[in-house]
């Protein structure tokens, strides 16, 4: 009898104890982590743990859940700094790695990211009016004054620890 059985259940932080016994690992060094933003192959993968209750298997393909930027990347793209050789505010100061971020992204059914939905909503509308189970799930900061492009940067480190707390026993120190 495996300890699964003894268990008659699903613990995750047992069954990564499990693993570990066997002398295996699921845990991820936070670097490798981080990487897990829009476009990357295995931020599924973490989004199967994150959205435990999300629909994966829809009836239609094209219903399938979709990875969403809360900050608009094409809202991003208009942010300028000033570029140092000529003094006008040309370099766009979001780059891709700032823009896909794991903690820029969130899944989102096609009927809410879909035509009429979220789209290139900021998070200050967006998330006005959710609930709190909404906010919790999509492990959003619950400071309206972190949902405005003027706080992009804050809003990240913010949602970056409530990421890194879920996630707290998949990560492991680079050492």
């Amino acid at each position: 009898m495996t300890k699964l059985d003894e268990l008659k259940g699903f613990d995750l932080e047992e069954v990564f104890g499990v693993i570990r016994s066997q002398g295996r690992s699921l845990e991820l060094t936070e670097d490798r982590f981080w990487e897990m933003g829009y476009g990357s192959k295995t931020i599924h993968l973490l989004f199967n743990l994150w959205y435990r209750n999300f629909n994966f298997t829809p009836a239609y393909d094209s219903n399938l859940p979709q990875v969403d930027h809360i900050f608009p990347q094409s809202e991003l793209r208009r942010v300028k700094i000033e570029n140092p050789k000529t003094g006008k505010r040309d370099l766009m100061k979001y780059r891709d790695p700032e823009r896909n971020h794991l903690a820029n992204c969130m899944l989102l059914s096609r009927e809410e990211n879909g035509a009429g939905g979220k789209g290139d909503t900021f998070p200050e509308d967006w998330f006005l009016g959710k609930d709190e189970s909404y906010l919790e799930m999509h492990l959003v900061p619950k400071r309206p004054d972190l949902w405005t492009l003027d706080h992009f940067e804050d809003f990240i480190e913010a949602r970056k620890a409530l990421i890194r707390q879920k996630f707290n026993y998949l990560l492991v120190s680079a050492s």
